[in-house]
């Protein structure tokens, strides 16, 4: 019980600091382009619009990281990933049973050759002398 309220708190306090970060961000955003449109002109404007969007992309990632929309996306990134990676691993024969051997003489064997070609790294076509 004791443990489940300190992560409580420990999440109220990092979104509180999050929070705190953004607001700071937004006051020398408006503060320092003020400042710059005064001393400067309107030729800062290009360096206006990239730091807003930073500070868009800011406030969005404070303000909705924690939300339920983002934390059931995020459940559903996850099973999907573990449902893909759970695919590969059966597919693949990696699933604690022992590969299966193909046949002697298989041409899938590596190194093998199918009547009429050469094997790897030899010339296909030979050199008359």
């Amino acid at each position: 019980m004791a443990d489940e309220q300190d992560q409580q708190y420990q999440e109220a306090k990092r979104r509180v600091e999050a929070k705190k970060g953004f607001y700071v961000h937004l006051f020398f955003f408006v503060v320092l382009n003020v400042i710059f449109l005064a001393a400067v002109g309107w030729d800062f404007l290009w360096a206006t619009v990239f730091w807003g969007l930073g500070l868009v992309l800011h406030g969005a990632s404070v303000f909705f990281s924690g939300s339920d929309w983002v934390k059931r996306w995020e459940h559903r990134a996850i099973q999907k990933e573990l449902d893909r990676q759970s695919g590969e691993s059966t597919s693949s024969g990696s699933d604690g049973a022992p590969p299966t051997t193909p046949p002697p003489g298989d041409v899938t064997q590596p190194g093998a050759t199918q009547p009429g070609t050469t094997p790897q790294g030899a010339s296909a076509a030979k050199k008359p002398t």
